[in-house]
């Protein structure tokens, strides 16, 4: 595990943000790197240096989602790039 963490302010700002502003990026998240089908919501429930947790809402269950960065992260803005790499890279597949 990397030695860096984030802060709990750090983690609470970032997963409401992701939660308020950035919906769709979370079902794609869920689609492209969690394999889950049939998404019906999604929110994220935490973020560390290693990746983060997303909560997806199927028709018939609600199942924890645990999505790994390609390389732990050192700061948040860390975090906040890969984040947008990520959506993009997820939109990209999507509309293919």
């Amino acid at each position: 595990m990397a030695d860096h963490v984030f802060s709990p302010e750090d983690v609470s700002r970032i997963v409401g943000h992701m939660n308020d502003a950035h919906s769709e990026d979370l079902v794609r998240y869920a689609e492209a790197y969690g394999d889950v089908t049939e998404v019906e919501g999604v929110r994220m429930t935490g973020i560390d240096v290693e990746g983060f947790d997303l909560e997806v809402e199927q028709k018939s269950a609600t199942v924890p989602v645990r999505i790994d960065f390609d390389a732990p992260l050192d700061t948040v803005d860390e975090a906040r790039a890969a984040l947008v790499e990520m959506a993009m890279a997820a939109q990209d597949a999507a509309e293919r």
